[in-house]
């Protein structure tokens, strides 16, 4: 079934042609001859006359490898002609026309593999300051050089520097008319044109995307930039943005109501289908783990089937490129994979580790395909299984959700079915040792179900206890440590808590779902979900940051919890509503974006935990029931659409998608062991 996906996948590489081949150490030009660039500057189907169209460089290996190569002006159709010396060392190629207050822009390739004649128009500038949203800087793209190589890719999803055209990702299933996602596209682009219209609307565009605390930029490529990484106007009456959108509608779909945020959500299944059905790539995808290319694994519950057929436990880990592609050898099979959850993670050895929880619908239980709930899968990053058919099993594994390596190689697992956590010293499960959370640990009624692991600066392990609602701290020397209780100075402040997370500083991030009771094997105490919050453990003294805990920026049902490089936090929400078999389909889930213990990186005037999302989250009908999140080295922030949103939770409930909030939150180097590190 997956060849099927992988013709698709050449026809969209071939609709993309900007892109070239893929990215090759070594793929530069080596200073050859001259190669001649021809294009036409256009907006809509007009050309422009009279635009000063420069093309530039950037060798990502070295610093400050921004380059002027060569320029022209475009004649009275719109049509230009440049002659150029490719550059020597691994590059991405970007052209930039302006005229007045208007600057246009499109990333057109890599080194001397772009395309021949390109077209640069609002959608190519879109797309652009989309996808190299953390790196523009004034008129320059600099960034590290993971990130800014895959964000040409990126740019490719969202338009075709070739025709100008919207690219193939955002334009057809399961994006298109299925979201708002392309609508909300052609709406920035008609923003652009706006500007390109009127140089009224230039200045108004500036005025509106002055980034918090900062100046005005001067010039359009860094206004769209802006608006990626404050995509909200919840303060303001109107949203400039979508009044100048308004102006010269000349790309449609477009939005005919205000949005809650200007980020792109590109919906991604693995090809061009959005139905669940057995041919789909994924059902149930639960956490991330990205590789220092930029490559996206994650585990699945599941195994893929039709709606209304019972789905047994998944048999696959999928990996995906930076831009979202199947990726060769994915999915990953064999190696024990069974039904597995939360748990997934590199070791510094490149090992990619997932925990196998075991999920599977009540149909499949005493069947040849039940799943077994006591074991972890190893795979190289390649695809290959390094554990057997029964994956690893030693020390006492039992539901295993968290998993984590710290950055001595050493793996803790949280096993959620008997209170304890399993623990291979260099990430050998011959040498492994099961470490009690509680006193004594009740393998048949557990009544702490550890969930969520991270390791600090100091090595030590932090666990949530997602029954018992506290916080366990392990040593590196496998001794516990500290007990964090749900109460501290008389204040609630763990509730169900699920996902947790650690800032650069060493703070511990906590998800309290206040409803969650994990099912390792049975769930007799779900919370009301009229308390979900965030809490923050200060690494000084693992007390909670006051004011903790947190609920605003549209913070629903949280599960999931993750940082960026300026340690903002992100959360990702488990619907609006508890799950039920009666929830509203229309419903829109959402994310929520908090300031973090850095309050430098935030906008002016903000404290620690104030949402930096509106009220309603980020919302879109491209989200569905998250349980995770992940920035990758070119800043897009990836979430798993893990549950449907009107979903029985006991028949076939997996998601089928993981959403892509293109180049929303700034970058980190990964992967990401221990505490997490930015990506300039």
């Amino acid at each position: 079934m997956f060849d099927r996906f992988d013709v698709a996948g050449r026809r969209l590489l071939a609709s993309v042609a900007l892109v070239g081949v893929l990215a090759l150490a070594g793929c530069g030009g080596g200073g050859g001859d001259n190669v001649q660039l021809q294009g036409s500057v256009r907006s809509g189907n007009v050309g422009l006359a009279g635009f000063t169209v420069s093309l530039y460089a950037n060798e990502v290996d070295r610093p400050g490898g921004w380059q002027f190569l060569a320029s022209g002006t475009t004649d009275t159709a719109g049509d230009f002609r440049i002659f150029y010396r490719p550059p020597t060392g691994r590059a991405i190629l970007v052209t930039q026309a302006e005229r007045g207050p208007v600057l246009l822009a499109s990333a057109i390739g890599y080194g001397d593999d772009a395309p021949a004649r390109v077209v640069v128009n609002e959608r190519t500038t879109v797309a652009t300051a989309n996808a190299f949203a953390q790196f523009v800087r004034g008129r320059e793209i600099d960034g590290n050089a993971v990130g800014v190589y895959n964000a040409v890719r990126m740019a490719g999803n969202l338009a075709d520097p070739v025709t100008g055209d919207a690219g193939a990702v955002v334009a057809r299933t399961p994006n298109g008319d299925e979201t708002t996602t392309y609508a909300t596209f052609n709406s920035l682009a008609n923003a652009v044109a706006a500007c390109v219209a009127r140089d009224q609307a230039c200045l108004d565009l500036f005025a509106t995307a002055r980034a918090p605390g900062g100046a005005a930029p001067d010039n359009v490529l860094q206004a769209m930039a802006n608006i990626v990484k404050a995509p909200s106007f919840f303060g303001n009456a109107r949203d400039p943005v979508f009044d100048l959108s308004l102006a010269n509608p000349k790309y449609q779909p477009a939005l005919a109501a205000r949005p809650t945020n200007w980020l792109l959500f590109l919906k991604i299944t693995g090809g061009f289908y959005s139905a669940q059905d057995s041919s789909n790539l994924m059902n149930g995808p639960g956490n991330f783990a990205i590789d220092e290319s930029g490559y996206v694994y994650f585990d699945t519950n599941y195994i893929p089937e039709p709606l209304g057929t019972p789905a047994c436990a998944s048999n696959r880990a999928i990996k995906l490129t930076p831009w979202g592609a199947n990726a060769p050898n994915s999915p990953f099979l064999d190696g024990g994979l069974s039904g597995s959850g939360y748990g997934v993670a590199f070791d510094p050895s490149h090992r990619l580790w997932i925990g196998n929880f075991g999920f599977q619908d009540p149909p499949c239980v005493n069947t040849p395909m039940a799943a077994t709930k006591n074991s972890v899968s190893v795979f190289t990053r390649d695809g290959a299984a390094l554990s057997g058919a029964l994956g690893h099993t030693q020390g006492d594994i039992s539901w295993p959700q968290g998993l984590v390596s710290d950055r001595q190689g050493n793996i803790w697992i949280a096993n959620c079915g008997n209170d304890s956590i399993t623990y291979y010293p260099g990430g050998d499960p011959s040498r492994a040792r099961n470490l009690l959370v509680g006193a004594v640990p009740p393998h048949r009624d557990p009544q702490i179900k550890p969930f969520g692991t991270v390791v600090d600066a100091q090595g030590n392990l932090w666990v949530t206890g997602n029954k018992s609602n506290a916080v366990y701290v392990f040593a590196p020397s496998g001794e516990l440590i500290d007990t964090l209780q749900g109460v501290y100075q008389g204040r609630q402040v763990l509730t169900k808590p699920v996902g947790n997370t650690i800032d650069s500083q060493g703070n511990v991030w906590i998800a309290n779902s206040d409803w969650l009771d994990v099912p390792c094997p049975t769930r007799s105490d779900l919370g009301p979900a009229q308390h979900p919050s965030v809490t923050m453990y200060r690494a000084s003294d693992r007390t909670p940051q006051p004011g903790s805990p947190f609920n605003g920026g549209g913070i629903t049902l949280p599960w999931g919890v993750t940082v960026d490089g300026d340690d903002t936090v992100w959360v990702l929400n488990f619907g609006a509503t508890a799950p039920g078999k009666h929830n509203d389909p229309t419903a829109l889930n959402a994310i929520s974006r908090l300031c973090g213990a850095d309050t430098s990186k935030c906008p002016p005037g903000m404290k620690t935990g104030d949402p930096i999302s509106p009220p309603t989250g980020y919302q879109s009908d491209a989200l569905q029931r998250m349980t995770a999140g992940a920035v990758d080295p070119s800043g897009n922030m990836w979430v798993t659409n893990n549950w449907k949103i009107d979903v029985d939770p006991f028949d076939n409930p997996g998601g089928n998608a993981v959403v892509i909030l293109v180049g929303a939150a700034p970058p980190l180097k990964t992967p990401v062991i221990g505490p997490p590190v930015p990506a300039r």
